[in-house]
Parts: structure tokens; C-alpha cells; sequence
């Protein structure tokens, strides 16, 4: 099993984040779930910091998103692996969307980071005293769904959206 740690981004952080929004890219991918518009290229690292250091505090936190973390998944060899956007408020924008947004790099996909990605973020609801977690994913995206009832999760509704069907899970935790 790959052991991942939950790290909040530092400025440090900078040149690792840009190789890993690169590798989505190369990739062919243009969106990268759970990054909290690190993919938009709207904003410098310095500025997608602030926004995402502002998120998670009750005081500074965008009244239309609520309060959420966003975390890198760093593996054993200090190699960021994937983010994760761990949502406590359930806001209107994020009622089809859930709790938690997630990605891994393409090259380390079905290696079982996901799973711990997710196990690690729920153990952050009880901290929270939050016991239901809503997560969706794309009714087409079986290893989603895999890592999601691996985590406890049971089908609770079906989101029709243009074009592609999402289904959401309840985990409780």
C-alpha cells in the first residue's frame, strides 16, 4: 500500500506544484478535480495560495464556496501524487459537486492513492464533527467508484447533467 501524507501547498511548494499541474496537461487533461482552480490559470501560485490559505478559515473564506482545505498527497519519495478538496460546508455551488474533489497524476493512477487520499480526508470530517460526506463522481468513472465504496460509500441519488450522468455517494464517517 503507498503511505501519502495530507500537506497543506507552501510558497516552497512553487516549482513542485507547476511540474505536477504539467503532468495533467501533457496528459491532455485541462481539468484537475479538487485543485480548487490551480488548473484555471488565472492566478499566479502566489495568488492561488492566498485564496486557498484564505478558504480555510470561517473568517476569510468565500461565503459562496465555505470553508474547505486543499491538499497535496506527497508519497514516501516526497513526490506530490495528487490534491484533494476537503469542503466542511455544503453550499449551494457544491450541491451536486460534495464534499471532497480529488485527483492523482496520471503515471501513479490505480496504485491506491486515491483510496488513501479519501481515507486520510474523511478522518478531517470527525475533527469537524461532520458524520455524513457526500463525494460524487462521474457515473462513467468506475475506478472512482471503486475507490469510493472502498471508503464506505453507498449510492445515494443519480445527478442528470448535460452530457454525462454523476452519481453521488454517502460515506459515513
Amino acid at each position: 500500500m503507498n503511505r501519502i501524507n495530507l500537506v497543506f501547498p507552501t510558497i516552497d511548494m512553487e516549482r513542485d506544484v507547476l511540474e505536477f499541474k504539467l503532468k495533467f496537461y501533457n496528459h491532455g487533461e485541462k481539468t484537475i478535480f479538487g485543485s480548487y482552480k490551480l488548473d484555471t490559470d488565472r492566478y499566479s501560485y502566489a495568488e492561488w495560495l492566498e485564496i486557498i490559505q484564505n478558504n480555510a478559515s470561517v473568517d476569510t473564506a468565500n461565503p459562496k464556496f465555505g470553508v474547505s482545505d486543499t491538499l497535496f498527497a506527497v508519497n514516501e519519495e516526497n513526490e506530490i501524487v495528487g490534491i484533494i478538496n476537503i469542503r466542511y460546508d455544503m453550499t449551494e455551488f457544491y450541491k451536486d459537486s460534495g464534499h471532497i474533489g480529488y485527483s492523482v497524476i496520471p503515471e501513479k493512477r490505480r496504485q491506491g492513492y486515491a483510496t488513501e487520499m479519501l481515507k486520510e480526508a474523511l478522518k478531517r470530517f470527525e475533527m469537524h464533527e461532520l458524520s455524513e460526506v457526500k463525494v460524487v463522481c462521474s457515473a462513467d468513472n468506475i475506478p472512482s467508484k471503486k475507490t469510493i465504496i472502498a471508503c464506505g460509500g453507498k449510492l445515494n441519488r443519480i445527478i442528470k447533467c448535460e452530457g454525462a450522468d454523476k452519481e453521488e455517494y454517502i460515506i459515513t464517517v
